[in-house]
Order: structure tokens, then C-alpha cells, then sequence
């Protein structure tokens, strides 16, 4: 169904009742009478009733007096808007059009409001700028956000309900048509105007606030161009174009609007209602975009037309990597471009993309702040003095959540997540000297304690850093911004750490030390987590730091030895850490083939992780012990031989991975290794060092040709020609 002009006006519909005449048949010639009312002509129709020009003869002023129809029909409808026009007269807006109340009479219901003379946006938004019509849009987007919050809706949101006056003031009309948020279960059938229609309220379901956002990001996209945002080719949009949800880009016709306008705009007009805006940042939007700040939108409110087209070329991009058209790596890395797009919207205080020049000041201030809290909390403790030492901190975390809670619902609330993760940030060493100061000392005699000389209980660390935690998850579950998943990523590790103190990791032998270490890799299962939660923004975090901990406690098991602590000794004490460095990188790799093969893109890069640092443990590590196991006396033959032996070994392996994957780091290992054993070699005085060398080069030239001549003779090669099958009768 296509949509014509008529199509702008509002109409009614409900499957529970059907009207025994086409709307408008039932209208009287005569406009009815209302006692203190003088009607002096009628100013237009709509579907719901009819509005006059009128006078409020008691206090001689103009009015608007909206008849509604007297179909009997439409009673119980009658009565709710009467009733809900009654609520809307409470609202108080500039914006909004002033109802003086509701008169009835003979049978005639109505609604007496201010009379507005003015000109429809239709009629005067083809003519503004993109920042003239933002500074209306603020008008209007502040007064929904004020019907919103009473509790009342629209519905109706369109440019024939938009008016700006002669002395350039926007009113809304049309409030009549509210309900209350409250009763949108009693809502049934559809009633507003068809082309401003939201997808949910066209199939049926009942208006929410949402509704009247996406009905003002269709108002918005065709004033900025022109053009309806679901009309295409030329032809007039129509229900089944809404419902597919796939908008013209503004600024693909009109390239001068700014990119924060179209991307608001665009967020309006998102398919699922969870994913727009609320009226409130659209206000504070449309203010930073008269400003001239960027504007940052909470996680979540991606453009769905965006995403769709995005999940549209990701599906070509793996039927390229299926086809072999697109190595793994490059399919990867447009995907996390992607990622990155559709994760702009994250409130990242350090979102360097959307920082003004001035804002570095800020960002700098708020981190010396924490600096400072730390070093007068932990550091300089004692020479700060047993007051100072925790009021100094304290005065800094008050004073940023401070500042996070003044900025909230201003037009620089993107930063509050900047003050609020400082004030947790400086909390932690503000309790430490708090609750060192008046509650617990360390036991001088005991080698438990970390941090015992500075006067720091293990204890202490575990409280601070497990309360700091519980604040950043607390965060991260109402906002859902990612800034505090990654925070609460690195206090689940600094609290890890502190239960680990408590059990007395300093007195372990280095290899429990790397086992408690590794232990900290459990964090991966709250990434897990996250990811079954349909989270995987909040997985990442954790997920590097379970790598991290995986990493360095292999680093940790390579200079216990990991060898001797298993039992397994050559008599060489650094032949056993290199070796047991090495089996950490042949882990790594292991770990790096298992990551590689999975589906999640961002277990997929740390695999990508994996691969640069195994090369550094397993070859690194093997260099090191064929180093320490050159000939002498003090080192047995066979573990001289079995050092050179695994470092040729490791150049083969690496090679081998580098021809079947195709990896750069793999043919950079394969290209050390083998610079590391021709170097090596003479040491070890297995021929003389000029035989060594001069056969090397020969040998190194004599198969460089030979695969030269083979490449050569591949691409010479003609392919078999293929007998044709006989014939069936022949065959």
C-alpha cells in the first residue's frame, strides 16, 4: 500500500468495533453550540474530530475548540480522550500547546485550547539550515521528554502538528490525542497518522515513549532532506518499506548535515524500540550538537539499518573466506572494524575520536587526581601522616563522584563514567589507608605480608580491592558501559592477587607462585559468561586478562624451572629454563591452533596474541639453553647435542606452520631460528668454522635455484587434457 497525501492525516482504527458509516458522514452542517464559546469558523478536520476557531467569551480571548466526532461508536474513545486532555493540562512546556479545559454540551464533546497562529515545519523546514532545525528539534525534544516523564504520550508526532510562530516560538498541538503510559496493555487497534507510524504500532502493538521518538526521527530526516526516510526511487513510502526498517541515509542526500545530526537521527529511527533514544538524550544530543560537541550515545543504540548492512557484507566477506578469495586474518580485521563502528557509542572516557581539544585538561586533571590519591594513600603514607594519609584521598573520591553526580543529566553527561571510574580508582587507596589507620596493622613477625614495611595488611588489600569490585560491577550492571567492565576486569585480578597474599604466596616456592598466578586465568569464565549472556563487550576484558595471566605465569614456570619443579633435571640449571621457557611457547602455540578455530572474533585475536609471543618462549627459549650448552667440560654430550638438536627442531616447526598457515610471525621464528643455529653451530665445533660457512653458502644458493627452477617449471606445466567419455551407445 502506498502512501499519498492523505495519508498525513490522523486516523483511528480498532478491530473491535466497526463504524456503520464512512468517517465524516455523521458531521453536522451547523458547528455545535457551547454556552461562553462563540465559534467563528472552522480551521481543519482530522480523524478524531473537527477544530474551530473560536472565543472564550468570559475572558474575551482567542481559543481553539477541538469538537471531537459524536459517532456513537467512539464513545468510550470520546471519554478516554476527554479524560486524558484533562491530564495534559497539567503538563507544563512552553512547547506545548496550553488545554484550558473540556466543555460538553447537548450531546457534543470538546476541547478548549490555545490558539496558535503560526506556520506547519512542512511548510518553513525547506528553507532552514541543519543547525536552525536542530534548535527546533531541541524545543520539541524537550517538551516530549516532559510529557514522558508526567507520564503521557503523543502519538501523533508529525509536521502538520509542529508550528513555529511569527516570533519564531515552536508549539506542539495535537496533545488530545494522548494516553498514559500506564495504560498501554488497554491500548487497542492503531490511531495516528500512517507515515510517522512507528514499525511496532503499525503491526499492532501498543504505543510506548518509544513511538513517539521513532515518529520524531521520521519528522527530523524529512525536514533535514526533503524526503520521506522510507520513500525510494521516487515513489511514496508504504507499510511494508517501514516494516523492512532500512532508511535513506541523510547525508546521502543532503551532504552537508552534520554527521552527529544524521547519526542522532538515524538512532531515532532504529526498528526495535529498545534501541532508541529516550526523549531526554535526544534533548541533550541536539544541545551538543548546537555547540558543536560530539555527541555520545548510551551502548545499545546502534542503527539497526546500520547493522544489517554491516551483518550483510560480513555474510559476503566469509563467502569470500570460504572461497578462498579472503585470507582468515583479513576477514578478521574487517570484522573488528565493523566491531569498532558498531561499538562507538560505548561512553569510553578515553573515547579519543570524540574528544575536544579542550576536554585533555580534564582527562589529565581527573587521572593526576587518582595518582595523587594512590601516592598519599600507599607511597608516601607515613610521610603524609596518620591524617592526611587517608583525608587526602578521601577528599579526592568525594569530590570526583561528586562531579559525576552533578554532570548527570546535563549536556556533559558522556564524561560522568571519567569521574565516577576515578572516584573508584581513588577509593581503593583511600580505604587502604583508612582501614591501616583504624583498623588493621600488619604482623611484624610474619613474612606473609607483602607489603608489611610500609605498614599495609594483606588483609587491607583484599577488603579495598573487593569493595572497589563490587562498586565497578554495581556500575557496570546500570549503565552497561563497557569502561566499567574493564575495570572491574583489573580489580578482579588486583583482588585475586590479595586472596593469593592471604594464603601466603610470598613464602611459595616460584613454582606454586606460577600456579597461583595461573589461577588468576579463571577470570576467562566470567568472559565465558558475559558471552552466554549475549555480552561480548564485556567478556573481552576479562578475556585479556586471563591471557595476560596464562603468559606470565608460563614465563613464571620457565624460570622456576618448570623442569626441576616436575622432578625432570638435565644438571644444567639454565639449560632447564630455557627448556621449560620453550615448553611455555610449544603451549602457547597449542593454545593459539585451539583459539584460532573458534567462532568468536575476539578469542580469534587473542590467539592472533598468542601467536607473536610463543616464538619469543619457544625459540627464544631454545636459543638460551643451546647458548649455556656449548661443549665444555662441565656440560654432559648428549644434552649439548639434544639443545641444538630442539632449536633445529623448533626452525623446522615453525617453517612447517609458516607454509601451512601463512603466518608472518611464524616465517619470522622460522628466519630467527635458522640465524641463531648458523651462528650457534661453530661453537659447538662440529666441523672446522671456514667448511661450516662455505658449505652453508653454497648449500643456501644451490636450493634457492632449485626452487626457483621449480616454480618456474609449475607455472610452464600444461594441464592434462581430459579424454572425452565415450558415448553411452559406445561405451
Amino acid at each position: 500500500m502506498s502512501m499519498t497525501r492523505d495519508d498525513n492525516k490522523t486516523v483511528e482504527y480498532s478491530p473491535r468495533k466497526r463504524s456503520s458509516s464512512r468517517q465524516g458522514e455523521n458531521r453536522s452542517e451547523d458547528p455545535p453550540h457551547f454556552p461562553g464559546y462563540q465559534i467563528d469558523g472552522e480551521l481543519g478536520r482530522g480523524g478524531i474530530g473537527v477544530v474551530y476557531r473560536g472565543r472564550d467569551l468570559t475572558l474575551n480571548r482567542p481559543v481553539a475548540i477541538k469538537v471531537l466526532n459524536s459517532d456513537e461508536g467512539t464513545l468510550n474513545q470520546r471519554t478516554r480522550i476527554l479524560e486524558e486532555a484533562r491530564k495534559a493540562a497539567a503538563l507544563e512546556d512552553r512547547c506545548i500547546v496550553t488545554v484550558y479545559g473540556v466543555i460538553e454540551n447537548e450531546g457534543h464533546s470538546a476541547i478548549v485550547m490555545e490558539l496558535i497562529d503560526g506556520h506547519e515545519l512542512n511548510n518553513v523546514s525547506a528553507v532552514l539550515e541543519p543547525k536552525q532545525l536542530a534548535k527546533i528539534f531541541v524545543e520539541v525534544s524537550r517538551a516530549l521528554a516532559t510529557a514522558h516523564e508526567a507520564g503521557i504520550l503523543h502519538r501523533d508526532i508529525k509536521p502538520q502538528n509542529i508550528v513555529v510562530t511569527p516570533a519564531h516560538e515552536v508549539r506542539i498541538l495535537d496533545f488530545g490525542l494522548s494516553i498514559r503510559v500506564t495504560d498501554v496493555t488497554q491500548e487497542e487497534g492503531f490511531s495516528g497518522t500512517v507515515a510517522y507510524a512507528s514499525p511496532e504500532r503499525l503491526q499492532g502493538e501498543a504505543s510506548t515513549s518509544s513511538s513517539d521518538i521513532y515518529s520524531l526521527g521520521v519528522m527530523l530526516h524529512e525536514c533535514l532532506t526533503g524526503r520521506h526516510p522510507f520513500a525510494k526511487l521516487g515513489k511514496p513510502p508504504t507499510v511494508s518499506s517501514i516494516l523492512a526498517g532500512d532508511p535513506v541515509i541523510p547525508r546521502e542526500l543532503r551532504p552537508e548535515i552534520p554527521a552527529d545530526l544524521e547519526r542522532l537521527c538515524l538512532a531515532c529511527l532504529s526498528y526495535k524500540p529498545e534501541n532508541r533514544p529516550n526523549a531526554q538524550e535526544v534533548y541533550q544530543a541536539l544541545q551538543n550538537i548546537l555547540i558543536d560537541r560530539p555527541i555520545q550515545l548510551v551502548s545499545g543504540r546502534a542503527q539497526d539499518h546500520v547493522i544489517n548492512r554491516i551483518e550483510e557484507h560480513v555474510s559476503t566477506i566469509e563467502k569470500w573466506q570460504q572461497l578462498g578469495m579472503v585470507e582468515n586474518r583479513d576477514r578478521d580485521q574487517l570484522r573488528w572494524f565493523y566491531r569498532k563502528i558498531l561499538e562507538g557509542d560505548d561512553m569510553w572516557p578515553t573515547e579519543t575520536r570524540k574528544i575536544q581539544p579542550g576536554e585533555i585538561g580534564l582527562y589529565a586533571c581527573v587521572w593526576i587526581a587518582v595518582v595523587v590519591s594512590y601516592l598519599c594513600g600507599v607511597y608516601y603514607r607515613v610521610d603524609m601522616g596518620l591524617t592526611w594519609s587517608w583525608l587526602l584521598p578521601l577528599g579526592i573520591t568525594f569530590s570526583l563522584a561528586s562531579a559525576a553526580w552533578v554532570v548527570e543529566g546535563t549536556i556533559q553527561h558522556r564524561i560522568r563514567p571519567l569521574f565516577f571510574g576515578g572516584a573508584i580508582l581513588a577509593s581503593i587507596p583511600c580505604m587502604i589507608a583508612m582501614l591501616t589507620r583504624f583498623a588493621w596493622v600488619p604482623d611484624e613477625n610474619s613474612t606473609r605480608e607483602l607489603f608489611g614495611s610500609a605498614g599495609i595488611a594483606n588483609r587491607t588489600l583484599f577488603l579495598s580491592g573487593l569493595i572497589g569490585l563490587v562498586i565497578s560491577v554495581m556500575r557496570l550492571n546500570l549503565t552497561q558501559f563497557s569502561f566499567y567492565a574493564w575495570l572491574s576486569a583489573a580489580l578482579l585480578a588486583f583482588t585475586h592477587m590479595s586472596v593469593l597474599l592471604l594464603l601466603g604466596f610470598v613464602e611459595w616456592t616460584q613454582g606454586n607462585q606460577a600456579l597461583g598466578v595461573l589461577s588468576m586465568a579463571i577470570s576467562w569464565m566470567v568472559g565465558a559468561g558475559f558471552e552466554s549472556m549475549g555480552r561480548p563487550r564485556f567478556a573481552r576484558p576479562f578475556h585479556w586478562t586471563s591471557t595476560l595471566a596464562t603468559v606470565c605465569s608460563f614465563f613464571l614456570f620457565g624460570i622456576t624451572p618448570f623442569l626441576e619443579w616436575v622432578g625432570l633435571d638435565t644438571g644444567v640449571k639454565n639449560v632447564n629454563t630455557g627448556w621449560s621457557i620453550a615448553l611455555g611457547g610449544l603451549a602457547l602455540t597449542g593454545l593459539s591452533t585451539l583459539l584460532d578455530q573458534s567462532h568468536r572474533l575476539e578469542r580469534r585475536r587473542i590467539a592472533l596474541f598468542h601467536e607473536w609471543v610463543s616464538p619469543f618462549f619457544l625459540v627464544g627459549g631454545l636459543t638460551f639453553a643451546a647458548q649455556e650448552a656449548i661443549p665444555r667440560t662441565s656440560i654432559p654430550d648428549s644434552i649439548s647435542t639434544l639443545s641444538l638438536l630442539f632449536l633445529f627442531g623448533s626452525t623446522i616447526f615453525y617453517s612447517v606452520l609458516a607454509a601451512r598457515y601463512w603466518r608472518a610471525r611464524y616465517m619470522l621464528a622460522s628466519l630467527s631460528g635458522s640465524a641463531v643455529l648458523v651462528y650457534l653451530i661453530p661453537k659447538y665445533e662440529l666441523v672446522s668454522t671456514p667448511t661450516f660457512f662455505i658449505t652453508v653458502a653454497l648449500l643456501s644458493v644451490f636450493v634457492s635455484f632449485a626452487f626457483y627452477w621449480k616454480m618456474v617449471m609449475s607455472n610452464q606445466s600444461k594441464p592434462q587434457e581430459k579424454v572425452a567419455p565415450p558415448s553411452l551407445r559406445d561405451d
